[in-house]
């Protein structure tokens, strides 16, 4: 009894340990399918940013090329040569020409080169922080697989413990049984003797009493024969 119970113990244990392993395993392969797909998410994130801040950094240095070539031929020119700085209350005088003011006309370039200077700070932050989330979550995953591979490691080592304990239990179990068949069989020998014994000694008190009586009149006869013989001598 007590070796059936230990054989369906370890019975128990071990397919509780390999589904353990299993379902360790499935998380690994699907940790490794996700972990994929984000690294595949993450290279097209870091050349989508690189191609953008490549594009709009060319048309960046473009336009400031293209505005320092207008600001240079729109440079305002001094106004004409004059003899009076000052102006009366009737005669504001001739004092130099007013410069052009440009400033406004350029003010929508600056805008946009502003915008897209904005812009290409926003796309290499975006491209810092893909990088950092990517080298987060594959320091993760490989701790993940790491740890894993150490907890499958450690239950196979007890699975192939208790097997060859359940072995070891079943071989006793089966060496019990057949010394139990054995010592029972032998009983079944002795108790059939037993019963032979039983019936010679029956059959012998059933008889003792009529082979006396025989034994006993066979020696009457012979008694009375050897009396007739001595009186005819």
């Amino acid at each position: 009894a007590d070796l059936e119970k230990t054989i369906e113990y370890l019975s128990k244990e071990i397919e509780a340990a390999m589904s353990a392993v299993a379902e360790m395993q499935s998380q690994m392969k699907k940790a490794s399918e996700n972990r994929e797909a984000e690294n595949a998410d993450y290279q097209q994130t870091v050349s989508d940013q690189r191609l953008s801040q490549m594009i709009l950094s060319k048309a960046l240095k473009r336009m400031k090329q293209v505005y320092a070539m207008i600001q240079q031929r729109e440079e305002p020119q001094p106004g004409a040569a004059h003899t009076q700085t000052s102006g009366t209350h009737t005669d504001p005088g001739n004092g130099p020409a007013a410069f052009k003011d440009n400033a406004a006309k350029h003010a929508g370039g600056s805008r946009v080169v502003g915008l897209i200077q904005e812009v290409i700070a926003d796309s290499k932050k975006t491209e810092d922080e893909a990088i950092r989330a990517e080298e987060d979550a594959q320091g993760a995953y490989e701790n993940f697989m790491k740890d894993s591979n150490k907890a499958i490691t450690v239950y196979t080592e007890k699975i192939m413990s208790m097997k060859g304990a359940e072995a070891k239990a079943r071989e006793d179990f089966a060496m019990a049984k057949a010394d139990h068949k054995a010592t029972f069989n032998t009983l079944e020998e002795l108790h059939a003797t037993s019963g032979d014994l039983h019936k010679s000694c029956d059959f012998i008190l059933d008889t003792i009493d009529a082979r006396q009586a025989a034994r006993t009149a066979e020696i009457d006869a012979l008694g009375e024969a050897k009396a007739i013989l001595s009186g005819m001598n």
